[in-house]
């Protein structure tokens, strides 16, 4: 009997605080038209916006809080489950939203009891209602991977008009420009499962080596 290979787990996260989001219409979107048709790979949904509490954590009144340490457990339970991860960052006034400030801070060794997203890949999707979702980029891959130690993809998408390509069929080899916005998502799905695949059997050693130095310089 052949041997069965274990599924590439993904997590898709949408980073709004908000209900609803345009990150979790797209999250969603994402699911149904691509994760879905993918063979050995099983994926789940983080919704930010699920886990009001975890804006918290760094309040005074934080160690009392047993409804956001529940959410914190929950948290960094669909963490440290995954190989890989998805992050839906939208633009608000040219930043990100606290809530997916506070998830990072949350991944680093001391507040995660080690490093769940540590060497996981990670492909980083910026959005906007209108025409940015660059700046998302540029603000997650300048500082989010410092004490997560995640390690992004050097592919990313940005789709501009968000609510517009939610509501367009997804063709990501047709040569219209939001098909190939689509396709750069396609690709960095694609890309980002073999980059899980092919650091999975060395994660655990670089893992352990990266905890002699956990705080990134």
């Amino acid at each position: 009997m052949a041997n069965l290979m274990k599924k590439t787990k993904l997590l898709i996260v949408s980073g709004s605080q908000r209900l609803p989001s345009a990150s979790k219409q797209l999250s969603d979107y994402l699911c149904q038209n691509k994760l879905s048709s993918l063979q050995d790979v099983e994926y789940k949904q983080l919704d930010l916006a699920s886990f009001p509490s975890l804006l918290n954590h760094y309040g005074s009144s934080s160690e009392h809080n047993a409804e956001m340490h529940k959410n914190k457990d929950d948290v960094l339970s669909l963490l440290y489950w995954c190989d890989s991860v998805i992050i839906i960052a939208p633009e608000w006034g040219g930043m990100i939203p606290p809530a997916l400030v506070n998830l990072f801070l949350l991944t680093a060794n001391g507040s995660a009891n080690g490093l769940p997203l540590g060497h996981k890949p990670g492909f980083a999707i910026g959005i906007s209602a209108s025409g940015g979702g660059a700046n998302p980029i540029s603000l997650l891959k300048a500082y989010a991977a410092k004490n997560s130690h995640l390690s992004w993809l050097s592919l990313h998408a940005v789709v501009n008009n968000v609510d517009e390509f939610t509501k367009t069929e997804w063709s990501p080899h047709h040569s219209a420009r939001i098909n190939q916005v689509q396709s750069r998502i396609n690709v960095g799905i694609d890309s980002l499962i073999i980059y899980a695949e092919q650091i999975k059997p060395v994660r655990s050693k670089l893992v352990e080596l990266t905890q002699i130095h956990p705080f990134g310089q």
